[in-house]
């Protein structure tokens, strides 16, 4: 193959450097052949020129009909793509970031600091009249229900005294019964059902003395009156013998009067003597001392009558007043035994102390039988399962409005390590009406009380509660947007500035 001459090259290449730009103004072809124009197309079927011999054109044009471009082509349009995708990830970021904070909510809630004001109301298992251990039924840190028995007292002296004032009331009631029969002149006494229901001995004994008495009583005033009224008797016969006694005498007087009166003019006249009518005279006025006598004993007798009368009727007024006081007595001192029985049957129901409420056993204080047990003693405690632990805050003044009573609170205990110390969920009981101040700072708040159930927290720090821990007292007050909260102080501080002078 015949090679160009060295001027014949340089016309070639001279004449097709401008071919690049005219092929970069249409559009390209596939093949090299076409880019490189009709002049030198021609060359190269003619056999004249070969792709060798002009490698500065060709080899551009052969890239430039491949599908890689050279790097200068791409450095203008690089950087844009890249741009756009990054800002579109940014705004595409921003988007989805403003929507969750516009629409996503968050709990609002107070947070105030506090104590616990209150321990746990521990209830203390106590004996009101002692006694003697006999039985120990629980051990220490043992969970009772309400009503389990803990201990046992002996029951020995408790009984006796049961005993002596059973034995008191059965024998009062016997007592009020009989009193109330002879108030009522009743025939026989009828006793309660107290003494009646049973078959107990000291009911029976009772009865039976009082049944006694009353027979008893009952003869001595059947008894009483008779002998009164024969007294009265046997006077109302005296004075019906003096009184014909008297009449008698007084006849005599008169038949003794006539005659004086007949023989006093005889005397004056001499006829008869006077040692005569002397004898007369002195006859009428030993009769007239016999009717006296007869009067004066007449009315002696009837004075016992009405004696006897009176003391008839004061039998049966002074039985009723002696047996109304004895039945007023005998309904006090009733009264009194009462008291006193169930003072006994109570001590003896407590011979068995039980739970006052379903717990844990703390405090144990009773572990050898036989030991004395004084009144009023503590034996152990009762942490209750229900109890309410009281947590008092101090809450700012700004947030007064946001809490009321009976929202719910959550409370932390600072002085327990937080994986153990579960939160707890409590309530508002009260909210305080006015503002304090504090002692040491002087800055007002406002003091809130919260209550939560013991059973929530853990049987460990349960235990351990004790007045005056720090307690973190957290008050939900309702829900706020994520785009409000973050924007809230800068909308409080535009607010602000826009106003300050």
């Amino acid at each position: 193959m015949m090679m160009p001459d060295t001027s014949k090259r340089t016309a070639i290449i001279a004449r097709v450097r401008g071919l690049p730009t005219r092929m970069a103004r249409s559009t390209p072809a596939p093949a090299c052949t076409t880019a490189v124009g009709p002049t030198l197309s021609a060359l190269l079927r003619a056999g004249r020129v070969t792709r060798a011999s002009f490698p500065q054109i060709f080899a551009p044009l052969d890239f430039a009909g491949s599908d890689h471009k050279p790097a200068h082509a791409n450095l203008s349009g690089d950087w844009r793509k890249p741009a756009r995708m990054g800002f579109g990830i940014v705004v595409l970021t921003f988007g989805i970031l403003g929507g969750w904070a516009s629409l996503a909510s968050l709990d609002s809630a107070v947070v105030a600091s506090g104590t616990v004001v209150v321990e746990t109301d521990r209830k203390a298992v106590q004996h009101l009249a002692g006694g003697i251990v006999r039985d120990i039924l629980v051990s220490p840190n043992a969970h009772v229900t309400e009503g389990q028995v803990l201990v046992r007292l002996d029951l020995t002296e408790a009984q006796a005294q049961g005993e002596i004032a059973r034995s008191a009331v059965f024998s009062l009631l016997a007592e009020k019964a009989r009193l109330q029969a002879e108030l009522d002149g009743a025939e026989m006494v009828t006793f309660p059902r107290e003494l009646t229901l049973g078959s107990a001995p000291l009911a029976q004994r009772a009865m039976e003395d009082q049944l006694r008495l009353f027979n008893k009583r009952r003869l001595a005033r059947t008894n009483e009156v008779p002998i009164l009224q024969e007294r009265i008797a046997q006077s109302e016969r005296k004075i019906e013998a003096m009184q014909s006694q008297s009449e008698a005498v007084r006849l005599q007087i008169e038949s003794v009067t006539e005659e004086h009166d007949m023989l006093a003019p005889l005397a004056h006249k001499g006829i008869i003597l006077g040692t005569r009518l002397t004898a007369l005279k002195r006859q009428q006025a030993d009769l007239q001392g016999q009717l006296g006598a007869f009067l004066a004993g007449i009315a002696g007798e009837r004075h016992t009558i009405g004696e006897a009368r009176l003391q008839i009727e004061q039998v049966g007024r002074e039985a009723i007043e002696e047996v109304s006081a004895q039945f007023a007595e005998t309904s006090a001192k009733l009264t009194d035994a009462g008291e006193k029985l169930h003072v006994a049957d109570d001590v003896l129901n407590r011979t068995e102390i039980r739970a006052p409420r379903s717990g844990r056993v703390v405090g144990f204080k009773v572990h050898t039988i036989g030991a004395v047990v004084r009144p009023g003693e503590t034996l152990m405690e009762i942490v209750p399962d229900d109890d309410t632990l009281i947590v008092s805050a101090k809450m700012s003044p700004v947030d007064i409005n946001n809490v009321a009573e009976g929202l719910p609170a959550e409370i932390r205990l600072p002085s327990f390590k937080a994986r153990s110390t579960p939160v707890a969920i409590g309530e508002v009981q009260t909210v305080a009406a006015d503002a304090l101040h504090d002692e040491v700072t002087r800055e007002p708040y406002y003091e809130l009380k919260v209550s939560v159930q013991v059973s929530q927290f853990p049987e460990q720090v349960r235990e351990k509660l004790r007045p005056g821990m720090p307690a973190e007292v957290i008050v939900a007050t309702g829900e706020t947007t994520v785009l409000s909260y973050l924007t809230q102080p800068l909308t409080d501080a535009f607010r602000l500035g826009m106003r300050e002078n």
